[in-house]
């Protein structure tokens, strides 16, 4: 049986339960908030959408047999003048969960939504007492997305055929490893139909790509709850198919988006693909602003 829950019940984890449900990927969906009102008030639009669906209200018990739990909180109004408005919110929500949540031992696996999402994602692992590699956020898997597809518009590929990842701070110190990018198996350097593709233009389109969204809807909630649905997958069928998310890097001292493989556990093996020297230096970077904004949560409590 796939259980799996949602904590926050915003705009990004309402349509993420109705995407769950509408996929078939949950066999029994838990429903949490700090809202009782929204939470029966979303379990019973639900129902009436999907009435066989097995929908939980509000029963944090239940949380010990889960799978997966995906951490949805957030205050939307409050990135409209800063991108990391989210962090003092966030951090105490998870800080005051705390206490809650360690009791029940919980075994499954924690996919974090919430922003900043590498930062919080470490503080998530370390005040709820879990292991790092049952602990991953989202992380830059929208920017890497986001980058194939200004690459698939430049270079006329399916997308299917262009592999790369961003690597560092989603929302900050973003860090494009060119040197992972393969189009139909070739590097960016080389001609593609006869045209070499300029890389400064991909890494504007690219950030242009998720700039249009916010300015048109205000949130880039559809890209991030599909592709939240597909790390859920990954997850439950243990594919180990590799993504960029947010995992804990001993290599950088702590959490960076990175890409790993998933698992049924949570975090498999880490796909150590050969940087250029820059753009380990770069993710370092990324590192320490992220240790930085972990800190500065830490300082709230």
């Amino acid at each position: 049986m796939r259980r799996i829950g949602i904590l926050g019940l915003g705009q990004v984890g309402s349509s993420l339960a109705a995407q769950l449900l509408a996929t078939r990927q949950v066999d029994q969906l838990l429903l949490l908030d700090k809202s009782a009102d929204r939470v029966v008030g979303l379990q019973n639009d639900l129902q009436v959408a999907w009435p066989t669906a097995n929908i939980i209200a509000q029963d944090w018990s239940a949380l010990t047999n889960l799978d997966i739990l995906v951490v949805a909180l957030g205050e939307q109004e409050q990135l409209r003048n800063n991108r990391f408005g989210e962090l003092a919110t966030n951090a105490l929500a998870v800080h005051k969960l705390a206490d809650r949540i360690r009791p029940l031992d919980f075994k499954g696996v924690v996919v974090n939504l919430a922003n900043p999402n590498e930062a919080l994602t470490a503080l998530l692992q370390q005040e709820w007492s879990l292991q790092p590699k049952q602990v991953i956020g989202t992380g830059t898997v929208l920017d890497t997305a986001r980058l194939r597809l200004a690459i698939q518009s430049a270079a006329h590929q399916s997308v299917r055929s262009i592999d790369g990842y961003v690597y560092g701070q989603h929302d900050g110190a973003l860090v494009t490893a060119w040197s992972t990018v393969r189009i139909n198996g070739q590097t960016i350097d080389q001609p593609v139909y006869g045209k070499r593709l300029d890389d400064h233009e991909l890494e504007v389109q690219a950030k242009m790509n998720g700039f249009y969204a916010l300015r048109g809807l205000g949130s880039d909630w559809n890209g991030l709850v599909a592709w939240t649905s597909r790390l859920i997958q990954a997850i439950l069928l243990d594919s180990h198919e590799a993504f960029s998310v947010a995992v804990q890097q001993p290599q950088f001292g702590g959490y960076v988006s990175y890409p790993v493989q998933l698992t049924r556990q949570g975090v498999g093996n880490y796909v150590l693909l050969p940087l250029y020297p820059l753009e380990t230096e770069q993710i370092k970077v990324a590192a320490n602003a992220i240790q930085g904004q972990l800190a500065a949560m830490q300082e709230l409590f």
